[in-house]
């Protein structure tokens, strides 16, 4: 690994602000480039960047690369691949942080192919050993957790949300405002409108705490019970790939393999049995509740907490009882 060169982080956006997980690579930029070498950066870029440069200074970027275009001013591959790896270039650093999101793992990929290096995906530990950067990650349906030394310069790596810890260390970026040149094919998509199902909603991949259901809640109205117990505990909402299967509800709720992986605080499972496919997407998971009435459901073998009965029963008791304590505290 190439000497004080640094470490680039490419921003997220998110409703108008960085994103957590842009926040919790800034603090784990700083503790890297101690051994690393080299000044913290951060990409920007959207139409409008002030109130995101203002946050990446409280989160201790030293310098920041700014791309300010209407064409940024909503999410598109083309267009934030170009901001980021001119970014890239401008910075030359050694090491560049996305964030494990749908839209920052295309521009990662997108990044990477231009410059001709690998991507090291989904990072739940990035440390440096004698000066060589190693990167851990779930793999084989999260049985294992794998260990990759990066070998090119940049090391590009997409970084999962909840895992850093966050800390303000405010500074003073210098800025560098960057001249990009969209390529014309990225520009060839044009948003015309944009639909939040779930605004105003925790996303998944951000979200502290999470409460999913899964087949045993028996069918698509009883989501109500999880909806309910989601907003007495500020949480967001997530869903086995068996619900989501039978249409119960949209893919973009889908935890697991083969749809969301997240790592709240605190996950609670209602009715989902806990099958490999859906472990690896909740395994990082700090604590795991499992509600399920059949004692012998994989998701007992994992979780740090479980209650066998009929969730039809325990879900609103419990929804109750944090209603009656907030509300008595």
């Amino acid at each position: 690994m190439s000497e004080k060169r640094g470490i680039l982080v490419v921003g997220e956006r998110k409703d108008g602000a960085l994103a957590k997980v842009t926040l919790e690579s800034l603090t784990q930029a700083r503790a890297l480039a101690a051994g690393l070498g080299g000044p913290v950066s951060v990409a920007l870029a959207a139409e409008k960047t002030a109130p995101l440069l203002a946050q990446a200074a409280r989160y201790g970027a030293e310098r920041a690369y700014v791309a300010e275009s209407p064409e940024l001013a909503v999410f598109r591959p083309g267009p934030f691949a170009d901001a980021a790896l001119a970014a890239v270039r401008a910075a030359d650093p050694a090491v560049v942080l996305f964030a494990n999101t749908a839209d920052q793992r295309e521009v990662a990929s997108r990044v990477a192919t231009h410059l001709g290096v690998g991507l090291l995906g989904d990072a739940t530990g990035i440390e440096l050993r004698e000066g060589r950067l190693v990167v851990s990650h779930p793999c084989f349906g999260g049985s294992l957790i794998t260990e990759k030394e990066a070998v090119a310069v940049p090391a590009l790596v997409t970084v999962r949300a909840n895992i850093f810890a966050r800390q303000e260390a405010p500074t003073e970026p210098q800025v560098v405002s960057l001249s990009v040149d969209f390529t014309p094919s990225g520009l060839l998509a044009r948003v015309l409108e944009v639909v939040e199902e779930n605004a105003g909603m925790v996303s998944l991949e951000e979200a502290q705490i999470i409460v999913s259901g899964g087949r045993g809640l028996g069918g698509p109205e009883h989501f109500r019970l999880i909806h309910e117990l989601a907003e007495v505990l500020g949480a967001a909402v997530g869903a086995s790939r068996a619900a989501v299967d039978a249409g119960w509800k949209p893919h973009q709720y889908q935890v697991g393999q083969t749809g969301k992986t997240v790592s709240p605080k605190l996950y609670i499972a209602c009715g989902i049995s806990g099958a490999i496919q859906h472990r690896a997407g909740m395994q990082t998971a700090h604590y795991v509740v499992a509600i399920n009435k059949d004692p012998e459901a994989p998701i007992f073998s994992f979780a740090d907490f479980g209650v066998v009965g009929d969730l039809h029963t325990i879900v609103p008791a419990l929804t109750e009882e944090i209603r009656r304590r907030r509300a008595a505290a």
